[in-house]
């Protein structure tokens, strides 16, 4: 990317990140008491109500909720990215994968201060932070790159057919439900089980799982993982370039 685009990229996501929270009393404790809200109602209904006996279910929930939440935000905030930034891309050109960049990096800042708060907890209950935990980084990208490839399609959409963003939300919600965010992949019979590898938020949400929660590294998660998250995010990244030779006429 030349330098003038990172700049230019780095100030719209900075500038997001501070507008979201400007003039609020409480600033990012907003965007925390989401998850914690969430976390709290599900961890009632799953512990109390259905019981499931899990170690260290607590953990194992909000650390679903963090990542699903991230994916949830960050691919709705890119949805609608192009509307908001219209009356610039109007007015000077740039390259329109910047926008749908800058708004996945501005959620992704989010998730990195959510995340922080996960450790946090971690630091306080039985389990130990070690060495492999650095390694969740490497799913962290993998993450940053299926999101981001899904963003620039559902954002190119969404500027073609406005009723992308009403689809999406309603995939969203099954897609939560499809993906292990509040229950055990090992819950699921064993016949199914199998297809939920297909979906490559499983591999990640697993992945990372198993370093806090089990004291392991996957390989195989990882690897898999990433290629899905490649593929996801080359086939994403060149549809939006196609489909950004029309933005000037569906903005």
């Amino acid at each position: 990317m030349d330098n003038y685009y990172f700049h230019l990229m780095k100030s719209f996501a900075l500038t997001d990140f501070k507008l979201k929270y400007q003039g609020s009393v409480l600033g990012y404790l907003w965007s925390l008491l989401n998850p914690l809200l969430t976390f709290a109602i599900l961890y009632v209904v799953f512990s109390v109500f259905v019981r499931f006996q899990m170690e260290n279910y607590s953990l194992f929930l909000f650390l679903g909720i963090i990542l699903w939440g991230y994916f949830n935000e960050a691919t709705f905030n890119a949805l609608v990215s192009l509307y908001t930034k219209s009356n610039i891309m109007k007015k000077i050109y740039f390259p329109r994968t910047v926008i749908v960049l800058a708004s996945n990096v501005t959620t992704f800042l989010g998730f990195l201060l959510n995340f922080i708060v996960f450790l946090f907890f971690v630091l306080f209950s039985e389990i130990e932070l070690h060495f492999l935990s650095f390694l969740s980084i490497l799913f962290f990208i993998n993450l940053f790159l299926l999101t981001l490839g899904i963003s620039y399609i559902v954002a190119g959409l969404n500027l073609r057919f406005i009723d992308t963003q009403h689809i999406w939300r309603i995939l969203l919600q099954l897609f939560f439900w499809l993906t292990p965010v509040v229950y055990s992949l090992q819950l699921v019979p064993e016949s199914y089980r199998f297809f939920f590898y297909f979906n490559p938020l499983v591999l990640i949400l697993e992945g990372i799982r198993n370093i806090f929660l089990e004291n392991i590294f996957s390989f195989h998660f990882y690897f898999i993982s990433l290629l899905f998250s490649l593929v996801v995010f080359f086939s994403g990244y060149f549809l939006y370039r196609k489909m950004s030779v029309y933005f000037a006429e569906w903005v």
